[in-house]
């Protein structure tokens, strides 16, 4: 007679116990028994896999490890992420981008304040990008993938909550962040999840270069106000952080001057 193996049912606890990487190494070996449908990119088909896993699960998830602690102040967590983020760009990262010497126009030109500038400013646009993720999971309602579980989940920052069920958002700091030559990526990379957002984190007044008839936008307040963080505060912490960056390379370029 033969006997069948019996499926073991999953158990949240139990996931939760475990580490990152055993974590992982679930997700992965489920993910092996899907099947993607046809006319999925193959480039996207391990992401497909992922996240079909990762939703069987993921709502309770969240409600379980991301379950306000007693007398826990978010704004208080979000301004102790910004003030070391400040401290350690002007710190550290700042004077070190500061000795670098790049070969470009502006050095060939002896334009040192420009170049000075170019570095800086690409340098701190990169970091901040990296930077909204981590304020955005201080929410109890988001998740980072690749923070839980060590897998990354393509064109995607967060996992939140909106309307009771599991939604997939990719994050970007202002409306007019994306290329043109992205928006064909980021549309496909959202339209393989049912429930999706394309969000700016800060409302500019720019104009939109991600357009698409598929994917909502959303930006600003609309964004925050999702995964339950306080945008006002946020925004106002975040511009008094910029400027005293802006006010440290003033300083230690001065000093070089």
């Amino acid at each position: 007679m033969i006997k069948i193996k019996k499926t073991k049912k999953f158990n949240l606890d139990e996931f939760i116990k475990k580490n990152k990487a055993d974590k992982k190494r679930y997700i992965i070996s489920e993910s092996k028994k899907i099947k993607v449908p046809k006319g999925i990119n193959k480039k996207l088909h391990n992401t497909y896999k992922y996240k079909e896993v990762i939703n069987k699960f993921i709502k309770d998830y969240i409600q379980s490890v991301r379950k306000p602690k007693k007398n826990e102040i978010k704004n208080d967590q979000i301004l102790e992420k910004i003030t070391f983020f400040k401290d350690n760009y002007n710190n550290n990262k700042l004077p070190k981008k500061l000795a670098e010497t790049p070969k470009n126009l502006f050095e060939m030109s002896g334009a040192k304040d420009f170049y000075s500038m170019q570095l800086v400013l690409r340098s701190i646009t990169t970091t901040l990008g990296n930077f909204w993720e981590e304020l955005a999971t201080l929410s109890n309602n988001a998740i980072s993938t690749e923070k839980e579980f060590g897998i990354k989940i393509k064109g995607v920052d967060i996992i939140c909550i909106d309307n009771n069920k599991p939604t997939y958002i990719q994050m970007k700091t202002m409306e007019g962040t994306l290329t043109g030559s992205q928006v064909s990526r980021s549309e496909e990379e959202l339209s393989i999840h049912k429930d999706r957002y394309f969000a700016a984190v800060f409302e500019t007044g720019s104009g939109w270069t991600f357009n698409s008839e598929k994917i909502e936008r959303i930006k600003g307040n609309e964004f925050w106000s999702i995964i339950n963080l306080d945008y006002s505060y946020i925004l106002k912490e975040v511009k008094l952080m910029v400027k005293a960056i802006e006010d440290k390379f003033k300083e230690l370029t001065k000093t070089e001057n």
